[in-house]
């Protein structure tokens, strides 16, 4: 019964691994002044790590040389990054109220936070972000702010998912290490 939890909980944590790498590096991408923010990066290397140890995780199913315990650390290590890369998207994003809201504070508040706008810089006293577009287009603002918004909150959403199954598959990887047994299934 654990070696079939531990197939399915890996699989899924590669998937989660790279819905989060993939969402992470689209927004990173879409950055048009400066270096990403903080936040963005740190969880592209977090979705990276996380298939990294995936894939080592599903090595050791087939190979003893591995030690379990060496997983398990690698499990709690990566679901550890998926919570906290989570956590500091959505501290981030605490300002904006709502990714679809039409109101003129909403979008004020979508145009400036440093995950959505794509990098911006001041212009004669005013804040310009190019991706965003200016004050005066709000359909560009709109469009572009919105879908960067659903984007990050469906990017930390997979992240403490991620982190739910990392540490399910932590425990019952662990389960298994202490009652003696391996994750080995030879098929």
């Amino acid at each position: 019964m654990l070696k079939i939890a531990t197939f399915a909980l890996r699989g899924f944590l590669v998937i989660f691994g790279a819905i989060v790498l993939g969402l992470s590096v689209s927004l990173a991408k879409q950055q048009a002044l400066g270096s990403p923010p903080p936040e963005t990066s740190f969880y592209s290397f977090t979705g990276a790590f996380g298939l990294i140890v995936s894939a080592v995780a599903i090595l050791a199913i087939f190979v003893d040389k591995i030690p379990q315990i060496g997983v398990v650390a690698a499990d709690a290590l990566a679901s550890i990054f998926y919570l906290a890369g989570a956590i500091a998207l959505t501290l981030a994003l605490k300002t904006v109220h709502s990714c679809t809201a039409n109101d003129d504070l909403t979008r004020l508040l979508r145009y400036n936070n440093k995950l959505l706008n794509g990098g911006c810089q001041h212009v004669k006293g005013g804040l310009f972000c190019p991706n965003a577009g200016s004050g005066d287009d709000q359909k560009n603002i709109d469009s572009y702010t919105s879908g960067r918004c659903q984007q990050v909150q469906a990017d930390y959403v997979f992240g403490y998912i991620a982190f739910v199954f990392g540490v399910a598959s932590a425990v019952v990887t662990l389960l298994n290490y202490r009652r003696g047994g391996r994750t080995t299934a030879y098929v």
